[in-house]
């Protein structure tokens, strides 16, 4: 894998988000903001976040030379390249390959996702609209990432948000699917709010966010991807998604086929 830089690098203000803790995240989170010695300030509306100033950004392309496939990245912290290249490197080349085909633009990253009542400083979204604020940029052809995102995750060395939001592009088409999970598990999972958005696929793509986490040979990513106690993170998730058709031969090599293999 490689990464290539579109652009000379640039400077800009940006906000970190902070995810709260507790059900509904309104409390103030249970880790440190970027600046330790300040609070954390409150919007009302977005919750939590931190100004960092004249933060040194960059856009770049992803590429894999053996598999042939790019991604765009845009506007991503200098510091953070290196978690964003990790993530995408635990991706499929076939499922990245799909992105690239429902998803054109690439991936930006954003001091917040959503608008009006539902922007919030964490989290991603694939949206169905385009900012004028960055022309360069088709927000309805691209996935954004918050910097809070990574920011929250930062320990684990990639961005799982990254990875839900590319889930979500997989549900396109059914590369992944309820249809191959039993009654009950389809039925639990698409009831389960695993974020402000209630929609019934959030535990499905959170699925499959722990299940690319389940493939990597890195212990700590490993083990954040897989819990028997928790269904989105099972064997009995790992085995339905098995049979969908993201994870056959159909867009899995056979050296990633063994990665995704129970252990």
């Amino acid at each position: 894998m490689s990464i290539h830089m579109i652009r000379q690098p640039y400077h800009r203000d940006i906000i970190i988000g902070g995810y709260g803790s507790g059900r509904r995240r309104d409390r103030e989170p249970n880790y440190f903001a970027p600046n330790p010695l300040d609070p954390w300030q409150r919007d009302q509306t977005r919750g939590y976040y931190q100004v960092l100033e004249d933060e040194h950004l960059i856009d770049i392309l992803y590429y894999r030379s053996n598999d042939n496939v790019s991604i765009n990245v845009y506007s991503v912290k200098q510091s953070e390249v290196l978690l964003v290249e990790r993530t995408l490197d635990l991706i499929p080349s076939g499922h990245l390959r799909w992105l690239n085909e429902r998803k054109p633009a690439g991936i930006i990253f954003a001091n917040s996702a959503g608008r009006g009542r539902s922007e919030r400083y964490t989290g991603g979204l694939n949206p169905g609209y385009d900012d004028p604020n960055t022309d360069f940029f088709d927000e309805s052809e691209g996935i954004i990432i918050t910097y809070g995102a990574i920011w929250r995750y930062q320990n684990l060395l990639i961005t799982p948000t990254l990875i839900h939001e590319i889930g979500h592009v997989m549900t396109h088409g059914g590369k992944i699917s309820y249809r191959f999970f039993s009654e009950a598990s389809r039925n639990t999972l698409s009831h389960t709010r695993v974020s402000r958005n209630p929609g019934s696929l959030e535990a499905l793509c959170n699925a499959y966010m722990y299940f690319i986490c389940y493939s990597s040979s890195n212990p700590a990513v490993h083990l954040f991807g897989s819990r028997p106690a928790t269904l989105e993170k099972n064997r009995q998730t790992r085995d339905a998604l098995r049979r969908c058709p993201a994870f056959t031969s159909q867009m899995l090599s056979p050296s990633e086929s063994i990665n995704f293999r129970e252990r």
